[in-house]
């Protein structure tokens, strides 16, 4: 531990290793075997008297320039990439990972092994299932007449699939195991197992595969990629996946 500032109010776990120049607030709770890289600041103030400390759950690897909020519940496993913000108010579950430059704007909850990739940005109040993956430059949008003090979350089904530049309108609500293809633009209600498309968002699907065309690679989607979670939620993957599976037939057959 390097030219670090740790208010002595701090609760830290055992096997906490702090980079260069961390600062770390009073108002934390860090759990066992994390890594706060350099610059990174944790457990940042609010501009609210006496909010709820921040809680980090074991085993976070954050990276440098991260700034993370007190007043937010994280649980472990938590991976960031470089120059990310967590605000105040959120509640996050298991083994997040979060891309370079992506910021997560408060109040919001997130399910268990969600992935976001770099860019990403969370509307405040957005509500977000287990296993969803956000790609790079998409946007959860919560204003419905910008700017104003208006708030329309978005809400974003297990499963669900927000591919590159998609944009998620106020309100819109992404039912479970949906892809948003890149570019697309989604609003309203969207029902489960689908693929939006396009800047007018138009729903194709259900889906039951998805085929690279050139290599001829494909797999059953609703338990796509299982082998990137740990063996510990694969278990949950073929469960969910069944069950969207039998919500997107039923979709179809109305």
């Amino acid at each position: 531990m390097s030219f670090c500032s740790i208010d002595p109010g701090a609760r830290i776990g055992s096997n906490v290793r702090f980079g260069h120049g961390v600062r770390v607030y009073g108002n934390v709770e860090i759990g066992d075997d994390c890594q706060i890289g350099d610059f990174s600041v944790i457990g940042h103030p609010t501009v609210r008297e006496g909010s709820s400390p921040l809680k980090l759950g074991a085993g976070a690897n954050i990276r440098s320039h991260a700034v993370v909020y007190e007043g937010s519940e994280i649980g472990p496993y938590l991976e960031t990439g470089h120059h990310v913000v967590i605000r105040e108010g959120a509640v996050i579950g298991e083994n997040l990972r979060l891309g370079n430059f992506s910021d997560i704007e408060g109040a919001c909850q997130i399910g268990d092994f969600v992935r976001m990739h770099s860019y990403a940005h969370v509307g405040r109040g957005s509500r977000i299932g287990d296993f969803v993956w956000l790609f790079s430059l998409t946007t959860l949008m919560n204003d419905p007449l910008p700017p104003s003090h208006l708030a329309d979350p978005v809400t974003i089904g297990d499963m669900a699939t927000v591919c590159v530049n998609a944009q998620l309108m106020p309100g819109v609500k992404i039912g479970r195991g949906t892809m948003v293809a890149a570019g697309a633009v989604a609003r309203g209600e969207i029902p489960a197992g689908v693929v939006i498309s396009g800047p007018d968002g138009e729903i194709a699907g259900p889906i039951r595969f998805v085929m690279h065309m050139e290599s001829r690679t494909r797999h059953p989607w609703h338990r796509h990629f299982a082998d990137a979670y740990p063996e510990r939620a694969r278990s949950r993957i073929a469960a969910l996946g069944a069950e969207i599976d039998a919500e997107a037939a039923a979709v179809a057959a109305l």
